[in-house]
């Protein structure tokens, strides 16, 4: 009996320490870099939302918007920019809009921290984005 309860523990123990997803793509609290696909992430590695089969994007240059929702649009988050995403290190205000995710702020302050292959990485308040270049 004494084994069960030896092996019970060593098992919560290494559960406790088993690596979530965002430590195994190398992304801490505030790098966004180690994801590769276009989506919305906190990153604390709990939530999600990035492009699928079933995610519509959509991007607008000129009001400096970008969207992604699934097809009945339960689940959305449209994103506006006060500025255009060009520079590392750039630090750009972004207003969003959202449905069915829980990790966003309506404004947070965004920062560039990678652009390459046509795609932004932005971070900011625990939270990242990888967008299309506008």
């Amino acid at each position: 009996m004494k084994v069960i309860y030896v092996l019970l523990a060593y098992l919560l123990v290494f559960a406790s320490c088993a690596k979530t997803d965002y430590a195994e793509n190398g992304v801490d609290r505030k790098d966004i870099t180690g994801y590769t696909e276009i989506g919305f992430y906190s990153l604390d590695g709990v939530c999600i939302f990035a492009e699928q089969e079933q995610v519509q994007t959509a991007i607008n240059s000129k009001r400096l918007t970008y969207r992604l929702q699934n097809s009945d649009q339960s689940q959305y988050i449209h994103v506006k920019f006060t500025g255009k995403p060009a520079t590392i290190g750039q630090k750009i205000k972004a207003a969003f809009s959202f449905r069915g995710v829980s990790f966003l702020k309506e404004e947070m302050e965004m920062e560039v921290v990678r652009i390459d292959g046509g795609k932004v990485w932005l971070s900011g308040d625990n939270v990242g984005m990888v967008i299309p270049v506008f």
